[in-house]
């Protein structure tokens, strides 16, 4: 489905474009908002949110990238948001400020490019076995440390390590094949 056929869909209120519009930005996102948030269930909070303000506001939106820079726009102004008052999720107004916002907010496009390449990376964590896949979400996603990823799995330091170790190796070797931003991303990640 092109771009402009699925803004047309979320516009005649079609829910399957909706959905492909979902599903399409929602790993990003809430790669996006747990850079701001650390927990994955605050995150997917402030991300549905960020959704139904689109559904409710989907006569507004006239091409992708005005789409695209609302979502990243209020996923930061709600993650920024929580963090300051956990009861309080606001947006900005006007749909149009969003794109004028994400060009003069550098950071913001940085962060929202950096994103889009850790999608790819976390697909490639997805192929992981469950134990490296685990221990690399919980120490790059959730930034725990290593004792209290060995105590919520219930495994020895040592182990914990060794699984980094092995997810880390594996995912050099997969993403080396991929384009060099990608690896870049990669490279920032684990040493962040």
């Amino acid at each position: 489905m092109t771009e402009s056929i699925l803004i047309e869909n979320l516009r005649s209120d079609s829910q399957e474009g909706f959905v492909a519009i979902y599903n399409r930005f929602y790993t990003p996102l809430f790669y996006f908002i747990s850079k701001y948030v650390k927990k994955p269930e605050v995150a997917e909070e402030i991300l549905a949110d960020v959704f139904v303000t689109v559904w409710n506001r989907r006569m507004d939106f006239h091409s992708m990238e005005n789409l695209q820079a609302f979502l990243y726009i209020s996923a930061k102004n709600a993650s920024l948001n929580t963090l300051r008052s956990p009861n309080k999720v606001t947006y900005l107004e006007s749909i149009t400020a969003f794109e004028h916002l994400l060009i003069e907010d550098k950071d913001t496009f940085t962060q929202m490019t950096y994103v889009e390449l850790l999608q790819s990376i976390f697909e490639e964590v997805e192929r992981l076995p469950n134990r490296q896949k685990e221990v690399f979400k919980l120490t790059y996603l959730e930034d725990k440390t290593v004792e209290e990823i060995a105590q919520q799995l219930e495994m020895s330091p040592t182990a914990v390590y060794a699984n980094r170790s092995r997810a880390i190796s594996s995912l050099r070797l997969v993403l080396k094949s991929k384009n060099d931003m990608v690896l870049i991303a990669f490279a920032i990640l684990i040493n962040y």
